[in-house]
């Protein structure tokens, strides 16, 4: 907020008639990321440094430094990005430019650190020191690509090129900017996050009639024979009504026969978030399933026994669920899918008073949701 007050002082300084409109551009972005914030898991916060260059009639000349803060939230496949920009103008037109724009995202998922995108939205400019009919406030629409680059720790860097059109006016011609930098990842808890009444009013009589019978494996890892309906992928769901046909054994579906839930057989070094090489290909497995259902947002918890404290087993729960996370990520799944979370000792589903039962106990589960399907 002290950038955003920065900005705007310079901005008042030299133009007290965009003041109104400012407030307008800030208050409107806090509300639809306050709105934003409500409900999504995973969202990331970018300061990027780039050129723009507003003379474009006969070339591009990226003379004009700029300033661009951006909150992205990842829930969704397209995920929403807005942008708060200050561009310094080098030229004689104006003095310098403030915009807010909102924006979609789409990622192409890929087995590699880097991963490309496009993206496209709609703003409004605000210019300090307007020559009228020559350089004035307008909105405007744009449109761009880029490539981000997964560091350490969710951490990201970006670099993207945008065109931008105004929108209102003939003399002004449009814009073209390039900018590099980084995003901090922003998690929310899943146990407070809000579900949106449209949501709940769509999703409720599903939860009621949801199988909760567990799916296990049998010999040569073939599906067991659940009903006598037509039923090729032996999830107990009839074929005609079967949205995701070919279910591994190893799922709890939903009504239509869509993955819900696992569990991850991974083995871990003693109290050690260390993934055994002897499950090395469980991982594999798991993330070429995800790569081919890329309609899931994947949340992955992670389960201890009884032994030790609680405050220990909850950190190794989630440091072991966030070690399969960065397997995932690894093998090309990307991040804006995954969540991890630890659940410690709180969630047994055997007793903790036999060596089988805390073997049990210690587990990686998977929860699928799909959050685009409509239903």
């Amino acid at each position: 907020m002290l950038i955003f007050w920065i900005i705007k002082c310079i901005f008042l300084r030299k133009s007290k008639k965009g003041a109104d409109m400012l407030k307008i551009i800030i208050i409107s972005l806090l509300i639809v990321l306050m709105q934003l914030n409500a409900s999504f898991v995973e969202s990331e916060l970018g300061i990027n440094i780039g050129l723009n260059s507003t003379k474009n009639k006969n070339y591009i000349k990226f003379d004009n430094p700029m300033l661009m803060l951006s909150y992205q939230n990842n829930k969704y496949v397209i995920s929403p990005r807005a942008d708060l920009e200050y561009v310094n103008l080098k030229d004689d037109y104006a003095n310098s430019l403030l915009k807010g724009s909102l924006n979609g995202v789409y990622e192409y998922e890929n087995r590699t650190y880097t991963t490309p995108y496009l993206l496209a939205g709609i703003g409004y400019e605000l210019v300090s020191g307007v020559i009228r009919e020559v350089f004035e406030s307008h909105p405007f629409i744009q449109v761009g690509a880029g490539v981000r680059v997964d560091l350490d720790k969710g951490y990201k860097a970006r670099v993207e090129g945008r065109f931008l059109k105004i929108l209102g006016s003939d003399g002004e011609g449009n814009e073209a900017i390039i900018t590099a930098g980084i995003s901090m990842p922003l998690f929310l808890t899943q146990a407070k996050r809000r579900v949106p009444l449209v949501q709940k009013i769509i999703r409720q009589p599903q939860v009621l009639i949801k199988p909760q019978t567990r799916i296990i494996y049998i010999d040569k890892n073939e599906c067991s024979i659940k009903i006598s309906a037509p039923d090729l992928d032996r999830d107990g769901v009839i074929d005609t009504m079967d949205q995701c046909p070919a279910t591994p054994c190893n799922f709890t579906v939903d009504r239509y026969g869509c993955p819900i839930r696992t569990t991850l057989k991974i083995n871990f070094e003693t109290n050690s978030a260390t993934i055994s090489s002897s499950s090395i290909f469980k991982i594999d497995r798991f993330a070429n399933f995800l790569m081919n259902n890329k309609g899931s947002q994947v949340n992955i918890e992670g389960h201890t026994d009884s032994v030790g404290s609680k405050s220990n087993n909850m950190s190794l729960s989630y440091r072991r669920a966030n070690a399969v996370v960065n397997a995932l990520i690894e093998r090309g799944v990307s991040s804006a899918r995954l969540h991890a979370e630890g659940k410690g000792e709180s969630m047994p589903i055997a007793s903790n008073k036999t060596d089988l039962g805390k073997a049990m106990n210690r587990r990686i589960e998977a929860e699928l949701s799909y959050p685009h399907d409509g239903r």
